[in-house]
């Protein structure tokens, strides 16, 4: 898998949640697990898996793993109409893309990646059924 593949499938993390008990007096977080499907601009197909949560106020953070092994960082933002913006980073922090995605009809997120500052050579879907709510 290329590294614009792998870092294509990170945006959307909206699948499984599952509520995270918290410290004391920390903000309840969720954890959010879902599989990612990608297409990159040779039309090459693929997906990885996310796994992170998300906090009351939207705050996203998680690791997505691509099949062949390949590990990125995601940082982000789910807003209250479901969208998702953020960052993915390698996990030595080099900033190698952001993303972007809205909820659909069917209530999957899509969107594009800007991989290296190429906009639009990705695009990835995600089930988002159990979108948390705020």
């Amino acid at each position: 898998m290329t590294r614009a593949g792998g870092i294509g499938t990170v945006g959307a993390a909206l699948g499984l949640v599952v509520v995270l008990a918290g410290r004391a007096g920390a903000e309840p977080r969720k954890l959010l697990v879902t599989k990612v499907s990608w297409v990159d601009a040779q039309q090459n197909a693929g997906t990885m898996l996310f796994q992170g949560t998300v906090d009351a106020s939207g705050v996203l953070r998680g690791r997505v793993y691509a099949e062949d092994g390949a590990e990125l960082v995601v940082t982000g933002t789910v807003a209250s109409d479901g969208g998702v913006t953020g960052a993915l980073d390698t996990t030595a922090s080099e900033r190698v893309g952001t993303f972007a995605g809205q909820l659909n009809g069917q209530r999957e997120i899509e969107g594009e990646v800007a991989v290296d500052g190429t906009v639009g050579t990705i695009s990835w879907e995600a089930p988002a059924d159990a979108l948390p709510s705020k």
